[in-house]
C-alpha cells in the first residue's frame, strides 16, 4: 500500500521525536579532572581493516570451516595474520547480528546491534564522531560498503562507486576543508594508479591485485602521517572487499585463494603502524558460507546460507597497551566500537550503543560523574588508591584491571558508595542531593544542545498536531 505524503511527514515526526527523547538520556557533562593512577600506553592512532567477508573459522588457528552440508571445507592459509598474534590479541568468535555489509558496517562503527545505515548520520552515533570531537582526522580507503553515510563520517576517502574488480571507478571525496593538501594528493596518486595494478589480470589474480593496491595505498598514508604529521591523530579505515566478491563469484578456491592474497600483504601494513605507535585493528563485517567445499558460489546474507560460518569472525588487535593470546570467549559485533574507543583510552560515549567494550588492555580506566561538584575516593580494600575534589568528572588511569574497587563521593555531609569489578574500563555515574548551596555543572556544549533540543521537540509536537488534525 503507497504511503501518503502526510503519513510520511507524521512517521519522520515520530522518527524525530525519538531520537530526540534518546537525547534527553544523555548524561550531562561538565569539567573533568585527569588523574593518572598507574603507567597507561595507548597508541596515538588506529587502523580499522575490514576484511568484507572473511569469515573466522578459515583463518583461526585449529578451526575447521564447515560446509553446509557438514562436510569440511578448506581453511586458509595465512602465515603472517597468526604471527601477528604474537604482538597482540586474537578473539576468534566476535558474533554478527546481521551478516550484510551495509548493516554490519553499521554496527562497527555505532556499537549498536540493530544499527542499519540510516543511524550513521545521526550525531554522535558513531566512533567517527566521537573521535573527531577528541581531535582524530578520518581518512578512509574503501572498496565496497561505502554507503553515502558511511563516506560522509570521514574527513576524506577514497573510495570506489562501482564494485566492479575488472573495470573499477575511484573517487576522492574531501568532507573537510581542514585536510591538509598533501594527503588529498596522496589518495589522488593512489586513484590513478589501480589500473597499473590489475591491467593484464583476471580471475583470482585481478582480485589479489585490487586488494595489493589497496593495502600498498593504506601503507603510504599511514607513512605520510608518520613523516609530515607525526604529531595529528588519526583514524584509517580501510574496507578489502575483494574477499567477499571472491566469495560470491569464485566459490570456494577463489575465497581461499583471496584471503591468502590479503595475508601475503598485511606485512608493511603492520610495519608502518607498529613504527608510529599506531593501533591495528583487523576484523570482517560477517563471514562466508558454502553448500559443499566444491561449491562454486557462496553466500552469508540470505537464510539458505545462514550458518555459523557466515556469522562468526574474528577481531585480532595489535596495540601496545593489548594482553598478548588467544581469548576464546564469545563476544558481539556491537562490542567493536566501544573496545576502540578503550584502545586509545577515550572517555566518551556512543549515544546509540548496546555493545561494552571487551576486556582487552593491560589496565583499565575508571570515569566517575557526578552531577555536582564532589570529592571522589577510589578505594582498594582498606587502601584509598586515588581521590580526587572539588569536580564532577574525573577519569582515573591506569588502573589494575580485575579488580574490586569501591567509590565513594562525598558532597558536605553526604557519602555515596559504588563497588565496581574493572575488569573493563568503566563509567559510574552518582546523582547526589543537592543543597541550595551547590550548582549543577554542564557545559556550554551540552546546555546548548539540550535548550536547542527543547525547542525543537515543541516545534515537532505542534507539527505532529497539525498533521493529526490534517488528516483526520
Amino acid at each position: 500500500m503507497k504511503m501518503t505524503s502526510g503519513q510520511g511527514i507524521y512517521r519522520c515526526g515520530l522518527s524525530v521525536f525519538f531520537i530526540l527523547l534518546v537525547s534527553f538520556s544523555i548524561p550531562l557533562t561538565g569539567a573533568q579532572t585527569t588523574i593518572e593512577v598507574g603507567e597507561t600506553n595507548p597508541p596515538q592512532n588506529i587502523i580499522l581493516l575490514i576484511v568484507d567477508g572473511m569469515g573466522s573459522a578459515y583463518v583461526t588457528p585449529g578451526s575447521t570451516p564447515l560446509a553446509l552440508n557438514g562436510d569440511p571445507v578448506e581453511s586458509a592459509d595465512v602465515p603472517f595474520f597468526q604471527n601477528m598474534m604474537s604482538d597482540g590479541i586474537l578473539l576468534p568468535r566476535i558474533i554478527v547480528p546481521t551478516p550484510s555489509t551495509g548493516p554490519a558496517h553499521s554496527v562497527i562503527i555505532t556499537g549498536f546491534s540493530g544499527a542499519e545505515q540510516e543511524l550513521v548520520e545521526y550525531n554522535d552515533a558513531t566512533i567517527y564522531d566521537v573521535l573527531k570531537d577528541e581531535g582524530f582526522l578520518c581518512i578512509a580507503i574503501m572498496h565496497n560498503g561505502d554507503f553515502s553515510e558511511m563516506r560522509d563520517e570521514q574527513d576524506i576517502i577514497l573510495h570506489s562507486p562501482s564494485n566492479s574488480i575488472s573495470t573499477p571507478s575511484l573517487q576522492v571525496q574531501v568532507n573537510d576543508a581542514g585536510v591538509p593538501v598533501d594527503i588529498v594528493r596522496e589518495l589522488e596518486f593512489w586513484e590513478q594508479e589501480l589500473p597499473g595494478y590489475i591491467d593484464g589480470t583476471d580471475g583470482l589474480d585481478s582480485y589479489i591485485a585490487y586488494s595489493n593496491w589497496e593495502l600498498d595505498a593504506s601503507r603510504d598514508i599511514v607513512t605520510l602521517m608518520a613523516r609530515q604529521h607525526p604529531d595529528m591523530k588519526y583514524i584509517l579505515t580501510i574496507n578489502v572487499g575483494v574477499v567477499d566478491s571472491a566469495g560470491h563469484y569464485n566459490g570456494v578456491d577463489g575465497y581461499i585463494g583471496s584471503i591468502e592474497g590479503v595475508d601475503s600483504k598485511l606485512e608493511p601494513l603492520y610495519s608502518a603502524a607498529r613504527d608510529s605507535n599506531t593501533a591495528l585493528v583487523i576484523t570482517a563485517d560477517h563471514g562466508m558460507a558454502f553448500k559443499t567445499p566444491e561449491s562454486s558460489r557462496g553466500g552469508h546474507a540470505s537464510e539458505d546460507y545462514y550458518s555459523s560460518e557466515a556469522v562468526t569472525v574474528p577481531l585480532l588487535i595489535i596495540s601496545p597497551n593489548v594482553v598478548f593470546g588467544i581469548d576464546q570467549g564469545e563476544y558481539n559485533q556491537e562490542d567493536l566500537a566501544p573496545t576502540l574507543l578503550s584502545i586509545l583510552d577515550i572517555p566518551a560515549q556512543l549515544s546509540y550503543s548496546d555493545g561494552e567494550a571487551i576486556p582487552v588492555k593491560d589496565y583499565a580506566d575508571l570515569w566517575v560523574s557526578v552531577n555536582t561538584k564532589s570529592d571522589v575516593e577510589v578505594i582498594r580494600g582498606s587502601e584509598m588508591v586515588s581521590g580526587g575534589s572539588g569536580d564532577c568528572m574525573y577519569i582515573f588511569t591506569g588502573l589494575d584491571p580485575k579488580t574490586k574497587y569501591t567509590i565513594r563521593v562525598i558532597n558536605n555531609e553526604d557519602t555515596l558508595e559504588q563497588s565496581v569489578h574493572l575488569n573493563v574500563d568503566r563509567l559510574v555515574r552518582f546523582d547526589m542531593v543537592v543543597s541550595n548551596d551547590d550548582t549543577i555543572v554542564r557545559d556550554g556544549r551540552t546546555l546548548g544542545r539540550y535548550v536547542a533540543s527543547v525547542l525543537i521537540f515543541i516545534v515537532i509536537i505542534g507539527g505532529l498536531l497539525l498533521i493529526s488534525r490534517i488528516r483526520d
